[in-house]
């Protein structure tokens, strides 16, 4: 009969939408990829480098680390290196292994005709692991200053408490100076010198020599003493003889 349809008929187009919508939960959007740019050539900033990789594929994020240690010219930033990311993974590894160490090319006339990229693609990188090493080295970025400045501070202070002791120290000398007082400069004072204790060894030794010259002093007196009795026994004896006619008084 006209009009109605057969259940094989049925069975087959259930089939097909069956078959159909079950191919459609299996395709899954393509995932986004990364590569690295090691460096940046001068004065390409954010909407040049997207202007040259949305050739290839459709551009999601890209970001350019600065270039801190380079003063900002008139012409533009300086970047230092560079995420790219590809809403496609296939196309990022294309990318990078098409384009890596070959020239950036373009017009002639640019400035980067002849400029090399140096291009990787990295492997299971998300963007979300970017957004934590730029959070990291901001944080330690911020520690490294925080440090400096405590540094420069206690420098300061330090220079600071020397400076009003030596106007205390002015202070004090003009009063003294008016009140007649006699002051004493820092230079007049000179250095303490601390005498060490001497060793037993070394107070021996001083006894020990001071002990040699007594002796020495004891036996010149004794040796003196003789030489003074022994010249007078023989003036004595000389005198006796010219009063006695050269005889003896036992004779």
């Amino acid at each position: 009969m006209e009009g109605k349809t057969s259940v094989e008929e049925l069975s087959e187009n259930e089939t097909v939408d069956y078959v159909e919508e079950k191919s459609k939960k299996r395709r899954k959007p393509p995932e986004p990829g990364v590569i690295y740019l090691s460096k940046i050539p001068a004065l390409m900033n954010v909407k040049t480098v997207k202007d040259i990789f949305s050739q290839y594929g459709e551009i999601g994020k890209i970001f350019l680390q600065p270039n801190e240690k380079a003063p900002n010219t008139k012409k533009g930033r300086l970047f230092t290196e560079g995420w790219v990311e590809f809403l496609n993974k296939k196309i990022a590894k294309q990318v990078a292994e098409s384009l890596n160490n070959t020239l950036i090319g373009g017009k002639k006339k640019s400035r980067w005709h002849d400029e090399m990229w140096n291009i990787k693609y990295l492997h299971r990188f998300k963007w979300a692991h970017l957004n934590e090493r730029l959070a990291y080295e901001k944080a330690v970025h911020k520690q490294r200053l925080r440090t400096e400045i405590a540094q420069v501070k206690r420098v300061a202070n330090f220079h600071i408490q020397n400076s009003e002791t030596r106007q205390k120290r002015k202070a004090i000398k003009e009063r003294k100076q008016k009140q007649g007082k006699s002051v004493e400069s820092d230079d007049e004072k000179g250095d303490y010198e601390i005498a060490q204790r001497d060793t037993e060894e070394e107070t021996m030794a001083k006894k020990r020599k001071l002990d040699s010259v007594g002796e020495i002093s004891k036996g010149g007196k004794r040796k003196k003493e003789g030489i003074n009795k022994k010249s007078f026994f023989a003036r004595t004896s000389l005198i006796q003889n010219m009063f006695s006619g050269g005889l003896d008084e036992g004779d």
